[in-house]
């Protein structure tokens, strides 16, 4: 068994990690898109690193675009195969991945339009809507704890992150050659005590972990002085100053967790 990291390595955007059995079978662990790294971002995208073709099985962590963000690309270049994600990060990867499209759409019609002025041949997005929907036919969904087998000598079991609905850790029982590796694919994992979300579930012992390492080097504050922060931002800026809050809020989770604590805020 061989695994090559194509993305989140040295970073963390663009999830994409190919496993290869000694008897030439592919697994992929997510098929994220790379983000917010400048003028290489489109060159990155553009190029997987590997055949697409070739890849038997790809196996999706959650949704969020970063992770999940490059599957209608896999398709349009020749993957075949079947993926493999929680019902959760089934129905939201279409609404992700849609929306995604959406604003490829709408970016690349205004820089299209610049190119015009140039003289320069128009971009074409990565993929389109009807790309999307015509990816969603390749899902299977899974439950948690449940063991599936994907093919001979391995089988795949996801176990809850609670890092947004739907997610999990791939947790993959793998037999060749006599030899039986327990491999384990983190994700990305949530925190103990969410708001909104179950903790994130003990997975089976591993020989080898491939883990997030994104806030690796930091603790998280507590969830209520987080809250009570939040209510004396509200407070003095609307109340006693008479102005307006603006909260940036767009990732999936994060924005939940905003409405769930104004709901709740005693104000």
């Amino acid at each position: 068994m061989k695994i090559a990291f194509h993305g989140a390595a040295r970073n963390v955007t663009g999830s994409k990690h190919l496993v290869t059995l000694n008897n030439g079978t592919k697994i992929l662990l997510d098929c994220g898109m790379f983000q917010g790294m400048g003028q290489e971002t489109d060159e990155m995208n553009s190029e997987f690193g590997f055949d697409a073709a070739e890849v038997n099985f790809l196996i999706l962590s959650h949704a969020h675009i970063d992770h999940s963000g490059l599957i209608p690309r896999l398709i349009a270049q020749g993957f075949k195969g079947v993926i493999f994600g929680t019902q959760a990060t089934k129905e939201l990867s279409k609404i992700l991945l849609l929306d995604s499209a959406k604003i490829q759409a709408g970016d690349l019609k205004y820089e299209n339009k610049k190119r015009q002025q140039r003289g320069l041949p128009p971009e074409k997005a990565l993929y389109e809507e009807e790309d999307v929907l015509s990816t969603m036919e390749y899902f299977v969904a899974v439950d948690y704890q449940n063991p599936t087998r994907l093919t001979d000598g391995v089988t795949l079991q996801f176990i809850d992150a609670g890092h947004i609905i739907g997610s999990a850790s791939v947790n993959l029982t793998i037999v060749e050659d006599g030899k039986t590796t327990q491999l384990c694919f983190s994700g990305d994992v949530g925190q103990y005590g969410d708001l909104l979300l179950r903790s994130p579930q003990e997975f089976p012992q591993a020989d080898y972990i491939l883990l997030e390492s994104t806030y690796g080097d930091r603790l998280h504050k507590d969830a209520q002085p987080t809250e009570e922060a939040f209510l004396q931002v509200i407070l003095k800026a609307c109340v006693e100053k008479k102005g307006k809050v603006i909260i940036p809020a767009f990732s999936v989770g994060r924005t939940q967790e905003l409405l769930y604590i104004l709901n709740n805020l005693d104000l």
